[in-house]
């Protein structure tokens, strides 16, 4: 295979190192996390801080539920319908219907969208379930909305911000399940939403179900796909700015901890440790939300491969690659256009070892209709592999503070799971590994890191969004 021309190389180099996550800012990050935590926890009017959000959610399944219920998870580019069958022996069954989200609905109004996702519902129910509506049965149901929401109770949540894309702007600040009960029942689906879950918490409820302590206690739920995010059970104790009411309440029922969404996507938004180099500038300001999410936007699928495009487009400008090409207006449009270069293509680059990265080749002319010379196929899997790294890197952050705040690891022989779902931790190759050389680096230790599992958790928000419907009889 050619070298690369020395003033390229060097250039690949210098753009790599920028990429590059010490030990320092990992140690760092960690210490900061616990803290933003601990205020998010005490009051909602730290604007420095995670959000913490209360969910409602007081129980962890134990893998012997039984049932047959309904979720519905609205995520970040697909809706799926969902029934589960809970077998009580820590394992489930299910049926699916998934349907891509067309962009006027990401962006028009919540009456179209919240239409179009009963009428989803309805025709699963039809197809799947005619039995069960023949009989008059009404069906219970959870409904994963990734998003963050304020909730005040299991099934109401009020919607504070839009991510992922969406720009429903009349949704922000209405309740989210009163939206969809509202259309089912103008439809006349029997349809009951009995809890709001975020994917998250539906990952660790779903993985504390069939995880059945086969590696230590479930003890984080998190997503690395699309988006980023986790979730975890804190002492209601240390839950500061629930109401006193609410507080009262679960003491008195004997109710002694409730699964928190960190939202920590948005970690760190002032950039008081997290990285922030001029691609990043930009491709915040190409983002539906500038200025918000800062830590998802190093870390998560939706914005990797904007970051690779946005590297690549700018070593165009400084004249390094794709020569053939003398204005802006010659390149090929999808280099040019925000966010036409994804994770999945990434994925592909960063392993080919076909002669003269000959995959890598097809894959850049199919999805960017982009020419390009072995020696520039070469560079990009080197920016490639930087930008994966920093984002397994900066990942172990989140897991690792979490892990240390709820002293998951006190005693001795202790064994820690954590459920992760999610297209980058399943299916990005290596993401999982240089996510553990991580957590070795933080103030868990290699020995922390050797009693860590981190495992898939299938369909994740999904059941467990069935889980949480199921906790609410």
């Amino acid at each position: 295979m050619p070298a690369v021309n020395k003033k390229l190389q060097t250039r690949a180099n210098q753009v790599c190192k920028c990429f590059e996550v010490s030990q320092d800012l990992i140690l760092r990050g960690v210490d900061y996390f616990i803290d933003s935590c601990e205020r998010g926890l005490e009051t909602d009017d730290d604007p420095t801080a995670l959000m913490m959000i209360p969910t409602y959610v007081t129980s962890i399944p134990t893998g012997h539920e039984q049932g047959v219920l309904l979720a519905v998870d609205l995520g970040g580019t697909n809706f799926r319908v969902v029934s589960v069958t809970l077998k009580g022996d820590h394992t489930f069954s299910l049926v699916q219907a998934k349907s891509p989200i067309p962009l006027d609905m990401m962006s028009g109004t919540s009456a179209m969208l919240f239409q179009w996702m009963s009428e989803k519902i309805d025709k699963f129910l039809k197809t799947h379930h005619s039995d069960s509506l023949k009989e008059g049965n009404n069906f219970k149901m959870g409904f994963t909305f990734s998003f963050p929401v304020k909730q005040k109770s299991l099934n109401s949540g009020t919607l504070t911000r839009w991510t992922k894309g969406f720009d429903v702007s009349d949704c922000v600040g209405k309740d989210v399940v009163a939206l969809l009960q509202e259309h089912l029942d103008a439809l006349k689906v029997p349809v009951t939403v009995g809890a709001l879950a975020n994917d998250t918490v539906g990952t660790l409820l779903a993985r504390s179900y069939t995880g059945a302590n086969k590696e230590g206690e479930t003890i984080i739920g998190c997503i690395f796909g699309t988006g980023t995010n986790g979730a975890y059970a804190e002492d209601v104790s240390k839950i500061k700015k629930l109401p006193e009411d609410v507080r009262k309440h679960l003491k008195e029922a004997g109710v002694t901890q409730m699964v928190i969404n960190t939202e920590w996507g948005s970690f760190d938004n002032q950039m008081k440790i997290l990285p922030n180099t001029k691609w990043d500038q930009v491709v915040d300001k190409n983002s539906s939300n500038p200025g918000v999410h800062i830590f998802e936007k190093r870390v998560s699928g939706l914005y990797m491969g904007e970051t690779l495009r946005v590297v690549l487009f700018d070593l165009w400008k400084e004249g390094l690659l794709f020569k053939d090409y003398a204005t802006e207006e010659a390149l090929p449009h999808r280099l040019t256009t925000p966010f036409n270069l994804d994770t999945e293509a990434m994925s592909l680059f960063e392993i080919d070892d076909s002669t003269g990265l000959k995959a890598s080749e097809l894959k850049l002319q199919q999805m960017l209709r982009l020419p390009t010379t072995t020696e520039e196929r070469l560079v990009i899997q080197q920016l490639t592999r930087a930008i994966a790294h920093r984002s397994a890197y900066l990942a172990a952050i989140p897991i690792s503070a979490l892990l240390m705040k709820v002293g998951a690891f006190d005693g001795h022989h202790v064994e820690v799971d954590v459920g992760a779902d999610g297209s980058v931790v399943e299916f990005y190759p290596g993401y999982r590994t240089m996510m553990r050389d991580a957590v070795s680096l933080t103030q868990l230790g290699p020995k922390g890191e050797r009693r860590l599992h981190i495992n898939i958790s299938k369909d994740g928000s999904s059941v467990g969004a069935a889980l949480c419907a199921l906790s609410e009889e």
